[in-house]
């Protein structure tokens, strides 16, 4: 499959992260496409495999819009790609997503599974869940080559994967290679790939700034130290063996280098080391001048500089505590709609002025809407003298209003602590506990276990729903793209459920080990982590705090 861009661009809320992208990738070739983190490749990525949207420009597939179940892509963490029970259950599930019938689905499993080295009667009744890395990242490249796409896209396929797992998984990409299937990889491990590669694509700051022959970045690998990136091992020595007249030409792969070398030995002399004219015997401690230092390849150096903390994030943590602890009783205690209207519209207020961006508010709130939307509904039935029917079901006026007063107080209060956890770090947020609770060390309560266990939670929150945009993202991937609540469906929650929880339980896990290894003991003192400071605006903001929390205290006292 021919894959072509024309000036495509890409934002996430407001701010550019591609730029104007023009690509064109033949049919059959293998093409990398490289660079920092913060380039703008993963993104770019999931343009190419029409997981999202351009905001300009346009991706055509063969001159034309992208057929079904054409294009499969694989993501970096094979632990967000697995859903079913079996091995076979998950494959058979992306082909039926991508609409292939029932009665070819086994022979195209099984025809899949073998392409990767997997067999079905080994692997096809196991769980997915208990696979070794190797197996579940094969598993997954097995699940998208199964429907027969003519692009296949790879986003880090050997990360975290040890070298023999690795070497058997770049041997299963060349035999895919060779059969003729269009192979886009991003990775930054380029001893791997770019020996086998076609093309090349480099990325910096959302932009391509190279574009071509793999062969011919081999012999100039500039542009790849241009970019931040460092050249492969077998380029940088054979650089420096060039200089010393050793070599011809710059080694196209790590094979090409030891045969070169095994045509020309180098003479060893009598001390242990490589020679260097003019330089004395080679030590370890000039090793940096046997290769050259590696270029900058943190974001940092090319990413804009952060945007001046808005009041918000300057603000004492201790106030935003108080505010969040007040704003929670004062929620609690309401129990008629002006009030909760009122609240939300106060909140709704805070939300904007903090400047988050409203994506990723959409974000945070939209798994939230299946749930308020069945609590509602569920608080709103009656079985005896309902006000509305609907068929057999029955509903009482006073259940829908009592149900929407709860739901409604209920989001308050979630976006009360959406708004703490993002306009507050961890290291603020910890100490700003602490405080607020250290009378009760007089009582004997071990106040560190308290505020670690506080803190750890809020911070866990954002991390769950960012695993779970993982999940939904790569069930999409699978072939039918879902939008708005029917990516909440009850099929769809009850996929995602297992591998969610063996990822929290998975980071739960390495979160306590964390702290175990840091020594942690409740008993000690710690020093803090940073020093809180009380400023004139935490002044005002608490006497804003106190004055809109009474205000709509009389409000819910007289509505």
């Amino acid at each position: 499959m021919r894959l072509q861009a024309e000036g495509v661009s890409f934002q996430y809320d407001k701010t550019a992260a591609l730029a104007d992208i023009h690509l064109d990738i033949r049919e059959g070739t293998l093409t990398l496409l490289c660079g920092i983190t913060g380039s703008g490749k993963s993104t770019l990525l999931r343009l190419l495999s029409g997981l999202a949207e351009p905001a300009a420009g346009k991706v055509s597939y063969d001159g034309g819009g992208m057929p079904p179940g054409a294009v499969a892509m694989v993501f970096q963490q094979p632990e967000t790609q697995l859903f079913a029970s079996s091995v076979h259950k998950d494959m058979e599930y992306g082909l039926e997503q991508r609409g292939v019938p029932k009665h070819q689905r086994l022979e195209l499993i099984r025809s899949a599974l073998s392409e990767v080295g997997l067999p079905y009667e080994e692997f096809g009744s196991r769980s997915p869940f208990l696979l070794s890395g190797g197996e579940k990242r094969r598993l997954c490249i097995a699940g998208a080559i199964a429907a027969r796409p003519g692009l296949l896209i790879l986003d880090e396929p050997t990360a975290g994967l040890d070298p023999k797992a690795a070497r058997s998984l770049l041997d299963m990409l060349r035999g895919l290679r060779r059969s003729g299937l269009t192979l886009i990889i991003g990775t930054h491990d380029l001893d791997s790939f770019l020996p086998m590669a076609d093309e090349v694509i480099i990325m910096s700051q959302g932009s391509i700034c190279y574009n071509g022959r793999a062969a011919t970045l081999a012999a100039d690998p500039s542009p790849l130290s241009s970019a931040g990136l460092t050249p492969p091992a077998y380029t940088r020595i054979g650089q420096r063996l060039r200089q010393r007249g050793l070599l011809d030409s710059l080694p196209g792969s790590l094979e090409t280098l030891l045969e070169e070398l095994g045509k020309r030995p180098l003479p060893v002399p009598p001390e242990e080391g490589l020679l260097i004219p003019g330089e004395g015997r080679y030590s370890s401690s000039r090793q940096d001048e046997l290769v050259p230092p590696e270029a900058d390849s943190t974001e940092a150096g090319h990413a804009e500089a952060a945007p001046a903390r808005r009041l918000w994030q300057k603000l004492d943590p201790r106030v935003k505590w108080l505010g969040m602890v007040l704003g929670t009783l004062v929620i609690l205690g309401m129990n008629s709609l002006v009030p909760l209207l009122l609240s939300a519209g106060l909140i709704t207020g805070m939300i904007i002025s903090a400047g988050i961006p409203w994506r990723r508010t959409a974000r945070f709130f939209r798994p939230f809407l299946l749930m308020f939307l069945f609590l509602w509904l569920l608080s709103a039935l009656s079985w005896e003298l309902p006000d509305y029917t609907l068929g057999p079901i029955g509903f009482s006026l006073a259940g829908i209003v009592r149900g929407g007063l709860n739901v409604l107080r209920f989001l308050l209060l979630i976006s009360l602590g959406f708004l703490f956890t993002e306009t507050t770090t961890g290291a603020p947020l910890r100490e700003g506990l602490e405080w607020g609770i250290a009378p009760l060390k007089k009582l004997g309560i071990r106040t560190r276990n308290w505020s670690l266990a506080v803190s750890v939670t809020l911070q866990f929150v954002p991390w769950i729903l960012g695993k779970l945009a993982q999940l939904q993202l790569a069930l999409s991937s699978r072939g039918r793209k879902t939008k708005g609540l029917s990516r909440w469906t009850p099929r769809q929650m009850a996929l995602l459920i297992v591998p969610l929880l063996i990822l929290v339980i998975g980071m739960g896990d390495e979160l306590a080990t964390a702290i175990e290894a840091r020594g942690y003991d409740p008993s000690k003192e710690r020093t803090p982590s940073c020093r809180l400071a009380w400023q004139q605006s935490d002044t005002l903001a608490l006497f804003g705090i106190l004055l809109a929390a009474a205000s709509l205290w009389g409000v819910s006292q007289f509505a």
